[in-house]
């Protein structure tokens, strides 16, 4: 029983910790985080697109 509210304890604990860290982001850090994002999905994109193409050729290729 004792264990069972030590691990509520902590738990609690580490819940109240990591939302006052998330609520100390400002809006500066998510705008650069968003950049971030954006910037990801943009290269991740092009990597899918020519993937794409590539698949299409070797189709085409293989067809002829």
């Amino acid at each position: 029983m004792q264990d069972e509210e030590r691990y509520m304890t902590l738990n609690v604990q580490s819940k109240k910790r990591s939302s006052a860290q998330t609520s100390q982001l400002t809006f500066k850090d998510y705008s650069v985080m968003l950049h971030w994002y954006k910037i990801l999905l943009g290269i991740s994109g092009s990597v899918n697109g020519i993937l794409t193409l590539t698949l299409i050729s070797l189709i085409l290729l293989d067809s002829s």
